[in-house]
């Protein structure tokens, strides 16, 4: 007899775990079903923008962000020129360590890929309601109106089976799930449209090792006094780069943690030359030894030198296809597809694993919703789920393309003016930080209103809700937004959201909201009041508490700063807006937010709010 549960996710690596992590979060029993014995050795991808810091913020894990998983990726530096150079000044360069984007998160970590996946799986493992079962290699799928049922082989060999009311495959491009079940029913994975990218590029990690005047004694930049971690910040700087060598493209930098000493190299595989061949020993050192190899000059010798090369270890060397593809349809059924599965990215805006983070959470909570109303329409549900993340993803697709446009630009004169152009705006201090800002200056992102979609085209409904620091005036600490907001005992579907301006109109605004109507996707006690004032005084908002929701004000920057644990690991915030969110949804003073963090509605009076909510059932089913 098979096994019960409500969702099995076919794949455990970082979509199909995060999901898992999400539901377990809702209530919403899942089993995860992962082919492999346990998580890889080997660091795949390498960054995280800021959406997929917060993500990990939902489900538990921020505080293993900055000490266990990675640090903030500083800079993209762009730096053009046929030469071997990585300290020669950058022509663009994007600033990632501000706290301008939105979700007061910096911009983008460099994380390292098996302590990422460790901490979502123990996520996972302190959830009531989530498992994932390792060694389980799938065999069968079959489904009717009702269910889908699973056949696999356990961790011992025996044939097992399972039955849910949804299948999600997030097992990668080539699981089971696509090319096995549902490519046979016209499921396909095609081209993204106006894109025809696909190029071969070679991927190498490599971790490093500090020379010393005992294990190398007669390299010669001690004599100059150079210590052993100041040689290795000489050879391995700081800061990702972007090499737009017209001859050979390539990409490097530093990720996981800084003691990790962690190096990533990435480069083109040129028309002709084989992919496997180049990723040799023999093929890697001829490209990428130049880049470790300083001219004498630069410190007054007349040879030149390089880093030790018996410090340097091969972790992986491998070619990779880099294209721009994703599904013609994302579900069937009650079989639903996941990150790569779904879709895959060329690697230039660090979007492959954000994009399953950002699959995970807008599915979770819609999967939530099913199990909450079985009788809903499913179809419609999920498909609604996959147009909004169509409009992300082309977002994040043009400017992931427009990234590798400009670093594998090879017409000299398209590169000639492409540098001059970045060097003439960059002398005007107001185009400079706009430029910095990169991807970031386009704003929040927010989805265009389509038939169905889950929320209300009016009222600002589609944007994704900004974060910003409060104070909380019962633990009198600074918290991110998202903590009070979406509270683990809140049960809501629907979170509501109040913006006044003092506690005196905060006052009003919350008996408008104790009278409203109870609703089953909402909860009116459940509250969030954030008072738009950061100068307020905590005295004050006390006097609040008998209304019975959570009432806090805004806080700042420098507040955030001096916080041991909210800020260990990371940069102090710069440019940092505690207003965000008003300024977002133009003063309005209600608000009701999706659990991934995108508003269903704003509006200003209570009436407004009281229609919105009267018509939940409608729009969200």
């Amino acid at each position: 007899m098979a096994e019960q549960t409500n969702v099995t996710i076919c794949g455990g690596g970082p979509t199909g775990a995060l999901l898992s992590a999400l539901l377990g979060k809702a209530g919403v029993p899942n089993v995860v079903l992962e082919r492999e014995a346990d998580i890889t050795t080997d660091p795949r991808g390498i960054a995280l923008d800021e959406d997929g810091v917060r993500t990990l913020q939902a489900i538990g894990v921020y505080e293993k962000v900055f000490t266990q998983i990675g640090c903030t990726m500083t800079r993209f530096n762009f730096i053009s020129g046929v030469h071997t150079d990585l300290s020669k000044r950058p022509t663009l360069s994007f600033d990632y360590s501000t706290s301008e984007g939105g979700t007061g998160h910096v911009g983008f970590i460099c994380h390292k890929q098996p302590a990422l996946e460790r901490a979502i799986r123990d996520s996972i493992a302190d959830s009531l309601y989530a498992q994932l079962r390792s060694k389980c290699l799938v065999t069968n799928i079959s489904e009717n109106e009702e269910s889908v049922t699973v056949q696999y082989t356990d961790a011992d060999g025996q044939p097992k089976s399972i039955r849910s009311k949804f299948l999600v495959g997030a097992d990668g491009k080539t699981g089971y799930v696509r090319k096995k079940y549902l490519e046979p029913k016209g499921i396909t994975m095609d081209k993204c449209e106006g894109t025809n990218y696909e190029e071969t590029w070679v991927a190498l990690n490599w971790r490093i090792t500090l020379p010393t005047e005992k294990t190398h004694p007669n390299y010669p930049l001690w004599r100059l006094g150079y210590t052993p971690i100041e040689v290795y910040n000489l050879f391995f700087p700081d800061e990702f780069r972007f090499l737009c060598n017209p001859d050979r493209p390539a990409v490097c930098g530093r990720f996981g943690l800084q003691s990790d000493r962690l190096w990533r190299f990435e480069f083109v595989v040129h028309k002709g030359e084989d992919g496997t061949k180049m990723a040799t020993l023999e093929e890697t050192q001829k490209i990428i030894f130049p880049y470790i190899t300083h001219s004498g000059s630069r410190y007054g010798l007349n040879h030149d030198v390089r880093y030790p090369e018996d410090c340097i270890e091969v972790l992986r060397s491998r070619p990779f296809s880099f294209q721009a593809r994703s599904c013609n349809r994302w579900a069937e059924g009650r079989v639903i597809l996941a990150g790569d599965a779904a879709h895959v990215f060329p690697p230039f805006g660090g979007q492959g694993i954000a994009s399953g983070f950002r699959d995970a959470w807008g599915l979770a909570w819609r999967l939530a919703l099913l199990h909450q109303e079985p009788q809903a329409n499913h179809a419609k549900v999920i498909k609604t789920w996959y147009l909004e993340r169509k409009q992300q993803l082309d977002r994040s697709l043009a400017a992931t393309i427009q990234n590798g446009e400009y670093v594998t630009q090879r017409d000299p004169l398209k590169a000639f003016v492409r540098d001059w152009s970045m060097w003439f705006y960059q002398l005007i201090p107001s185009w400079r930080r706009e430029i910095e800002k990169g991807p970031r200056a386009q704003g929040m992102i927010r989805y265009k209103h389509q038939p169905g979609l889950p929320f209300l085209p009016d009222g600002h409904g589609g944007v994704f809700l900004p974060q910003v620091y409060t104070w909380d005036f019962k633990s009198d600490r600074v918290r991110f937004s998202d903590d009070l907001i979406f509270a683990t005992e809140k049960k809501g579907l629907l979170q509501l959201v109040v913006l006044p301006d003092s506690p005196e109109e905060a006052r009003d605004l919350l008996l408008a909201v104790k009278k409203l109507p109870h609703n089953r996707f909402f909860d009116a006690d459940e509250a969030t009041a954030l008072i738009q004032d950061y100068g307020m005084q905590s005295l004050r908002i006390r006097q609040l508490t008998g209304y019975g929701v959570c009432v806090a004000r805004v806080a700042t920057g420098e507040e955030f700063a001096v916080d041991s644990t909210l800020c260990r690991g990371r940069p102090a915030p710069k440019h940092y807006d505690p207003y965000r969110i008003s300024k977002e949804v133009k003063g309005m003073k209600f608000l009701l937010v999706r659990p991934d963090r995108f508003v269903y509605m704003a509006c200003s009076t209570p009436n407004e709010l009281k229609s919105a909510i009267d018509g939940l059932a409608g729009v969200l089913l």
